[in-house]
Formats: structure tokens, sequence, C-alpha cells
């Protein structure tokens, strides 16, 4: 898509809030501001935990600053403590921080890594992280020191995965290489690290074998850096190591590595990435200043919120004032948890308070609420009249809006919106904006990117059932998944009468408390079946019926039972549309449900829209789940696509959790909407062991020549790295991007191949990849071309190497499985032979892919083949010489025998 700069500004303002805090982290003077470390509400009360933190990012910020040429230190850190911590007069209430979004959690482990510190960062390279993962242990616990090295230094190798998009210079699956000279290699950057090559796994160090078959060290071979190093980098290798203070660069970059910094960032050193970075481009030049931290301690409150809810004339249009109804009904039988505080105002050409706040402690608090909720809409519309009196509103417990939501819905337009930015900025407020119709404010969006809030929209077209959506995904981001409603089903349908409308919900173990069933219609209630997996039978004599808003509710009494629900709804009146919804809640507040979390990605104006969603079970990745975004263009019409998990593409690692997939469809003008459905397939949906995303285990170091190995790394039973969960649903809003212009299709290429295999057939060599599309992920790829060598592939030599004959292979539609045979004309493959290979994809205009990886084999001669009569001559022989050694010895006993009575009649 090719986009013009003023569309630039106003498009990377609204895609940030799902790719990170645009008004929250920020750079100022080189220092990096409101860095958030947000402590999980499970984790105990802990004095020396806050004291370990500060100073492991003071000594953070002055190696950050060395290993960034005196570019960028940590200036302003907040630390978000939980509600149940005791708190003080010096604890400050927190504005817009959240657990949810904060760049460093303090969390119990993941079992896929233990103690071990990581960065869940599933973009491409120079993008951003989600978030990093520290343990308490691993904050409190210097026995870790030997392994890791300093935390400072290891908190600056998170940092430049969260921040700037760079990727492990080290290979856990592929330790070793070899390089262009013949040599075996550890993959490491740079080549210049020193150290031993030794295999210490039987207690004493010896020299490390040889595997025949791959020609590199056996897997029992470690490299053992030597502690003192004269080289000063790599950072993205080991930070631990004494003297390496520096990233890599295009001076000291290894190229021929096999890691993943040169397989994601096209061989690029991490300081060539990072250089690139927003962060560098508005930096000033140095920073020789006092880079000391100043730290902040914020304490989570109470959920206390206010719906700010349009209500002018344009409201009466497309029955939006009753689907406001059936949906802010929902929001509060059945989203906001207990405790809540909540408050309703109600705005058109000026305001209205319906009511204060009131604390959602029982189910009467709740009705009452929906009570106020407004049946009439006239009147202009006047957004900043309506948030004044929400803030009005939040006031209402401690005289201050610090850490308190605003859910401003509108449909209208307001060209006075702008006069309230700056209060909305001072407030502190988050504000959730949704967007109802094709004619809402071209400018809600910012009170929501000022504030750190969702930004969310729903389209007129009622079985989208996008308005339930967006205030089904409004739920509290304190952490606690327990707490929170997970939505399992959103589906509508317009159903002629007499027809059907039919579905199956999976209930899965982890859920099932709080279960509600609910079905909304336009003009005559329809008749519904539910079926629990026992086969008990509801009917809609058990719906608790609300005729006003067309709603019919059924709760579940007790917990949900596991498997699959079916529901059918027939329509017994003219045609008409219904939906059905359904939420429900942890079962166990010890055990955490499954969740979904979409994310959205957009870097330039040339570059495409990346939707990520990331499928867990608390910090476990759920694999073999089927991923359906469902994007609503500004026309109404749905455009669906399947994501994966299986590393091409958009999806930068297989099975880890995370589905990924390209959206080329963002071309007109409006507001697109998103949302996720999320089905667990028949049996257990496995969890991903090691992918490499975690900070380098050091095995030990080389001191004066002598090998110290470290403990082993701790290992992971596989029993814990897989969930059980069977059959599971659910569905969640992906919120919404604005598009103010009309953009012009621009033809992406193919996307890069990452899976290039070959393997030895006899004399034959056999080729496979998966087919990549013709504009990245999608379509069909022209042609192909591959190269071969005897020598390491790079993007500088692919074109020198030798041309293999692929002018018979047509492509395949993307993620189809592509093979080919080839027998070497100019290499004869004699033992330990060995050839890579490399392959570029075209489109139909010539625009090449980025050079896949590298697929390298060592042939390996084998052994004699013997055939039947060898066989039978050489068993035949060795059964004759048994016959001959039994003989000899049997004459020899026999011989011994006759002496010795020969001795004794001697004697006589």
């Amino acid at each position: 898509m090719v986009l013009g700069k003023p569309f630039n500004l106003v498009f990377i303002c609204l895609l940030c809030t799902y790719i990170e805090s645009c008004f929250g982290l920020n750079l100022v003077d080189n220092g990096y501001r409101d860095l958030v470390i947000a402590i999980k509400p499970s984790i105990e009360h802990n004095e020396m935990l806050l004291e370990k933190i500060q100073t492991m990012i003071t000594d953070a910020s002055l190696y950050l600053q060395r290993a960034t040429k005196n570019k960028v230190y940590f200036s302003d850190v907040k630390i978000l403590l939980p509600s149940s911590w005791p708190g003080n007069n010096s604890i400050l209430r927190p504005t817009t921080q959240s657990y949810e979004k904060a760049s460093v959690i303090i969390a119990e482990e993941n079992p896929k890594y233990g103690d071990t510190p990581y960065t869940l960062q599933y973009g491409g390279c120079g993008e951003k992280g989600r978030y990093i993962h520290l343990t308490p242990d691993f904050i409190l616990n210097d026995s870790l020191l030997p392994v890791y090295g300093k935390k400072g230094p290891l908190f600056v190798h998170e940092w430049a995965h969260l921040r700037w998009g760079v990727f492990n210079e080290y290979n856990e699956q592929m330790p070793f290489y070899k390089s262009s000279n013949g040599r075996i290699e550890a993959t490491r950057c740079t080549k210049g690290i020193t150290g031993s090559y030794k295999d210490c796994s039987s207690g004493s160090c010896s020299n490390c074998k040889i595997n025949e078959r791959t020609g590199l060290y056996d897997k029992s071979c470690n490299f053992y850096p030597d502690k003192v190093q004269t080289g000063s980098s790599s950072i993205m290798y080991n930070q631990g190591l004494e003297n390496v203070v520096e990233f890599c660069d295009e001076k000291t970059h290894n190229t021929e590595a096999p890691n993943m910094q040169n397989q994601m960032c096209n061989y690029r050193s991490t300081w060539e990435v990072i250089k690139e970075s927003e962060d560098f481009k508005n930096a000033n030049s140095t920073h020789n200043g006092s880079v000391q931290p100043t730290f902040t301690l914020v304490q989570s409150k109470g959920r206390v919120l206010c719906l700010v809810l349009d209500i002018s004339g344009s409201m009466g249009r497309e029955n939006r004032i009753n689907r406001l109804r059936q949906a802010a009904e929902i929001f509060l039988l059945q989203v906001v948890e207990p405790g809540s505080q909540v408050g309703i105002v109600t705005f058109n050409s000026g305001a209205n308070i319906k009511t204060q706040l009131r604390t959602v402690d029982n189910d009467n608090v709740r009705k009452d609420l929906v009570k106020l909720l407004p049946t009439s809409a006239g009147g202009g519309t006047n957004i900043c009249s309506g948030v004044r009196d929400g803030f009005k509103v939040l006031r209402g417990d401690d005289a201050a809006t610090n850490g308190d939501e605003i859910i401003l819905l509108t449909d209208g337009e307001d060209g006075g919106i702008s006069s309230c930015f700056k209060e909305v900025e001072e407030s502190g407020t988050k504000i959730h904006t949704i967007a109802l119709g094709p004619s809402a404010a071209k400018d809600l969006e910012e009170l929501s990117r000022r504030t750190d809030g969702l930004q969310l929209a729903a389209t007129d077209k009622v079985d989208s059932n996008g308005l339930i959506d967006a205030f089904t995904g409004l739920v509290s981001e304190n952490g606690d998944l327990s707490q929170q409603a997970i939505q399992l089903e959103s589906l509508g349908r317009s159903i002629d009468k007499g027809g059907w409308f039919s579905g199956i919900v999976s209930m899965d173990k982890t859920i099932g408390n709080n279960t509600y069933f609910v079905v909304t219609w336009e003009d005559i209630q329809p008749d519904v079946i539910l079926r629990s997996p026992r086969g008990k039978i509801y009917t809609q004599a058990d719906f608790q019926t609300e005729n006003a808003t067309h709603t019919a509710r059924l709760q579940i009494p007790g917990t949900a039972e596991v498997g699959n629900w079916v529901y059918s709804v027939m329509n017994s009146g003219r045609k008409q549309k219904v939906t059905m919804t359904v939420t429900s809640r942890a079962v166990d507040e010890n055990v955490a449900p499954v969740t979904v979390n979409p994310r959205v990605s957009w870097k330039d104006p040339k570059s495409p829209t990346v939707i990520y969603v990331e499928v867990s079970q608390g910090f476990l990745p759920v694999l073999n789940a089927k991923v359906i975004i469902i994007a609503e263009l500004p026309s109404g019409v749905p455009d669906e696509h399947e994501l994966f998990d299986n590393g091409l593409g958009a999806d930068t690692r297989k099975n880890d959790g995370v589905y990924s997939r390209y959206f080329l469809n963002v071309t007109g003008r409006g507001r697109y909407s998103f949302k996720v459905r999320v089905e667990g397939i028949e049996g257990p949906s496995k969890l991903t062991s090691k992918d490499g995303r975690n900070a380098i285990y050091t095995p030990g170091l080389t001191i004066d020549g002598v090998v110290h190995p470290n403990p082993p790394r701790p290992t992971v039973s596989e029993e814990n790295l897989v969930a059980q969960i069977g059959n599971f649903s659910r569905v969640k809003s992906g919120g919404a991007i604005s598009n103010p212009v009309d953009i012009p299709v621009v033809n992406f290429p193919p996307s890069k191949i990452t899976d290039l295999e070959a393997r030895v057939l006899e004399d034959k060599i056999e080729l496979e990849w998966t087919a990549p599309g013709a504009d990245l992920d999608q379509g069909t790829a022209s042609y192909y071309e591959m190269r071969m060598s005897n020598k390491l592939l790079l993007p500088h030599s692919f074109s020198g190497a030798e041309r293999v004959n692929l002018t018979k292979l047509n492509p395949q539609p993307f993620g189809s499985k592509e093979m080919f045979i080839i027998v070497p004309e100019s290499t004869k493959l004699e033992n330990r032979t060995t050839l890579y290979f490399a392959i570029l994809a075209y489109d139909e205009k010539n625009q090449p892919s980025e050079m896949s990886n590298v697929a390298m084999f060592t042939s390996v001669e084998p052994l004699p083949i013997i055939d039947n009569h060898t066989t039978r001559a050489i068993l035949i022989t060795v059964i004759v010489l048994l016959l001959v050694c039994l003989v000899v010895g049997l004459l020899i006993v026999c011989y011994k025998l006759k002496g010795k009575q020969e001795d004794e009649e001697r004697l006589q």
C-alpha cells in the first residue's frame, strides 16, 4: 500500500495502542521515561524485591549508556505494586499504568524457562516485543550470577529484544557450524570471542568428538568462553562475559553464524538494526550527564469506571440505542468485575449524570445500573461535555481521577472534541473509545491514544455482533485472570421465518463459573434450545427475558459442565437478525484459564499490517488451535482469514502459541474492526518446548586454560509443557484501526522461505520447503530461483553461486509443500561433502523475496552393501572357526589331563 505523508502520522497514532503505549513509555532527552515494571497480584509482598529491582535498573542504566555509545539510558521508572500489598503515604496512585501493558512483569516462573529471563517477542526484525518476564527468584537469588552474569547487563540484553526488535546471536538448537574456512565454530557473535570446545558430560572434561553424520561436534560438546575476553562484543550473544559491553556492528558481525539475528534481520548486525529504530532517529547526539533513574512506587486499586454514552439524535437510527442497551447490559451484568465501582453519564448537546459511583458487590446493584441505561435519543453531540461529567463522577470515590477509566461510546460527528485534549491528558484517566457506525467523530481515537486506552468500533451490521464484542472485551487490566469474564461465543445470523441458527460452544475445564448464554433479536423473540454435554435440555422458559431490550439470558447454575454445549435458535417470526453471546469465568483462581490476546502491528506506509493472536494458558502457549481473524470492513462486509503458528510468512516462530497473518485489505477510508475466533481441536492441545527466546545459560568458563563448568541447566519435564485442555472455544475483540484516506494497493513481494531442507537420497538430493505467496503469504508465487554452493551462501554471494534448474517446477499456493529432486552435475557426492542451498521466490512483477534460510547437508559414505549369498558365506566361515576353536580347546584339555595322569603314575 502506498500512503501519503499526512496519512503516515495519523495511521501511526491510531495503530500504536495495539503495539505499544504511544503515550506511555517514551524517550525524552535521551532518557526512557515511564518505564513500567509491574508485579503480578499473585506475588507475595517483599520489600527486598523492590530494592533489588531498583539496583538492577540502576546498573542497567549505566550499562545501557555505554552499550549505546552514550545515546540512551533509563530516566524515569514506575514500579506498579499489587493492590493487596500494604500501602503508605509515599506510594502514589497510578495514572494509565497497568499490569497488562507493562514493559516488564515480575511474575511466577514460566514452566518453559524456569527462572531464566526472557522477552515475549513475536514480531519481525525491528518490531517491539510484548514484555520482559522476570521471576522474583531471579531478582532475589544471587546464586544465578555465574550462569547469567550481572543482572544489569542481562536486563539490557532483554531490553534490546523488547525495544529494538533484535534477536539472540547464539542458537541452542544449532550450537556449532562449519565456517567458510572449514573450521568448526561455536554459533556466536563475534567470532573473536575465545574459549574452549570440551565435552564435560562425564564429570571430567575431554576434547570434543566430531559426529560422522553432521561433520560437527557431538551434542555433548559445549563451548566454554574464556572468562577474560579481549573483544567488547556482543551483548546479544553473552552479556555475562567480562569486557563485553557493546553490540555487534557491521565491522564485527558474524554473518556466517546460524542464529536468529541473521535469519530474522537478513544478516544485519544488531547495532545496524538498533541505529535504524525510532529511538535513535529522535535521540540527541549523546548524553554525558547523570544516568541515575528516578523510581516511583505506584499501587493499583480496585477498578473505578464510568460509562459515558451518546444519546444524540443519530443514536435513534439503525436501532442503535437499543443495541447500546443490549451490549451495555451484558457488560454490567456479566463482564465488570465484582468490587468495581461504576457510574453512568449520558450526553448529547449537554451531559447528564445518571448515577454516581456504585460499588458492584451484588447482583441487585448490577440490575439497578442496567435500569439507568438510556432508552431514547435526541439532540446534538458534545463529546467533551460527556467526558467532563465523567470526570466528575470518577472523583466521587477519592476526589481524583488518576487510574480510573471511561468507556466512551458515540456515533456522531463533533468538531469540538480537541477542546478537551489537554484535560484528558492531565486527568490520568484511561479512556476506551467505541465508534458506532460510519460517522463517529474522526478524532475520537485521539482520546484513547492520549490515555493508552483501547480503540474499538462497530458497524450497523447487527449480525456481526460487533457492539457486544466491544463491550465484552473491556475487562480489567490488573493481571488477575480469575476475575475476568471470558467470551466463548459471539455469533449472529439473519434468519428467515422458520429458519434455524445453531452452534457449539466447547466448555473446557479451566472455565465454567458465572456462565451466561445470551440471545438478542430485532423483532419477535425466537425459540431457544440448549443441550448440555450430559444431555440436560434448557428451553426458552429457562431464560430470563427482557422484552424492552429484546434480550433473553440464561445463567448456568454452579459450574458449567465440561464439554460441548449445543444451542439452536428458531425464528418463528419474520426475517430478523439474531445473535448468541456466551461468557464465563475461571473455575479455579489457582488455575489460569485459556486466554486470547490479539495484536495489530504496522511499521510505516510501505509495510503491511500484521495480525498476531497469542493463545495461552498462563504463560504457556497453546498449540494446534484453529484461529480465525474476522475483519469488519467499513462497508460492513466481513473479511475472514485463518492465522497460522507454522513459522512461515508473518509467523516468526513455529509452535510458540502465537498465530500470525498479514492483512493487506486496509485500502478504503473508514474504520476496520477485528474479531478473533479460536477453537481447540479434538484431543489435547500441546505446548511448545524451549524455542531460543530465553537468555543464554552459560555452561561454564575457561580460566587460564582450565574449564570450570557450571551446574547443568535444570531440566523441565515434558509433562509440564503439555496442557490437557481438550476442546475449547474463545472469541475476543481485536480492536479497530481508522483509515482516513483511500490508499492505492501496492504489490508486496513473496514472503521469505524459512524452512528449506536438503536430504540425500543415494546420488540425489531432495529439497523441500513451504510455498510462499505472491504478496507475502497470500496468493501464489510466479517462480523460484535456487542456488547451491560448497561454501556458505549469504545474500551478497547468492547470485554468484551455481543455479539449480527449477524451470519444471510450478509454484503452488501459500502453505503448500514443495519438493524437488536434483542430481548435482558439478559436485560429486563423496564422503563428507558439504553443500549449501538457498532459494528466492518471485511474484508476477519479478519482485524477489528475501533469501531463504540456508539448508546444509554433509554426505556420509554408506557402509558396503552385503547380499544374502555373502551373508551366508560369512556365517558358515564363523561357524567353522568356532568349531575349530572348540576342537582345539578340547584337545588341549585332553592333553593336560593325560599329562596329569602320567605324573600321578610316576609318583606312585
